[in-house]
């Protein structure tokens, strides 16, 4: 899971900007969304 949020963490950064700085509250309800996703991703396909 680390992984996957480092892999992502400049995307998700650049995209959570407002007004060219970065919010936090969407950052991490970005990350909160990933984690779940990935909590629902069958990785034995």
């Amino acid at each position: 899971m680390d992984a996957v949020l480092s892999h992502y963490a400049g995307y998700i950064r650049y995209f959570s900007k407002v007004h060219g700085q970065v919010n936090a509250e969407v950052e991490e309800y970005v990350k909160q969304q990933l984690i779940a996703a990935l909590f629902k991703f069958r990785f034995d396909r």
